[in-house]
């Protein structure tokens, strides 16, 4: 299968500023997800979107077809927001407090509120809970350990595609994402984050 993306990279290697819209458009929101959920804030995964596409605009023409134009920007995003993490220091990596009802495929309105008395209200608030205790612990995981584990179970990329992603082979991907889901087991909260 060929990569759509590709044409549309090389007009715009070639000069087409109006193909590179076509790209941000096409590629912006997965992107701008992943920076959020890496930086843990909405304001950080903005400013860090646009110096990504700013990053692939200036590299595009050093592109290299071995690998699909979405997993070349998704490998600039994630190098980029490494790069923020470690710069800051942060110790929070993403926000899951905030992604439960999101990773529930419910709205963010349907946080648990103190008023709501209905039979689902005790497991909501249960859920909030161990979506608290799952961040604490992606927040003490190595940073190749949470950018794996992010990429792998929150944004369901295959070891194929992280490996392009990060630059790894994909038995170091399999054996990165192996010891982060041990040290969350490890503290018995393995099933907050999915398996698969």
């Amino acid at each position: 299968m060929t990569d759509p993306d590709l044409p549309i990279l090389l007009r715009v290697a070639d000069g087409d500023v109006e193909s590179f819209g076509v790209l941000v458009e096409r590629h912006q929101p997965r992107l701008w997800r992943l920076c959020e959920r890496m930086l843990g804030s909405a304001e950080d995964a903005s400013e860090a979107t646009q110096e990504v596409f700013l990053k692939a605009y200036r590299g595009c023409s050093t592109f290299r077809p071995s690998a699909k134009v979405s997993t070349w920007l998704y490998r600039i995003a994630v190098n980029h927001c490494l790069n923020r993490l470690r710069r800051r220091k942060l110790a929070s990596f993403l926000s899951l407090a905030d992604l439960a009802p999101k990773a529930r495929g419910e709205p963010p309105e349907a946080e648990w509120d103190p008023a709501d008395s209905g039979p689902d209200a005790e497991q909501r608030l249960a859920d909030r809970r161990r979506w608290a205790e799952v961040k604490k612990a992606i927040d003490r995981l190595p940073l190749n350990q949470r950018s794996v584990l992010v990429l792998a179970k929150l944004e369901g990329l295959s070891y194929r595609e992280i490996s392009q992603t990060l630059g790894i082979t994909e038995g170091a991907v399999e054996s990165r994402l192996v010891r982060a889901m041990r040290r969350l087991h490890a503290l018995d909260i393995q099933q907050g984050v999915g398996h698969g």
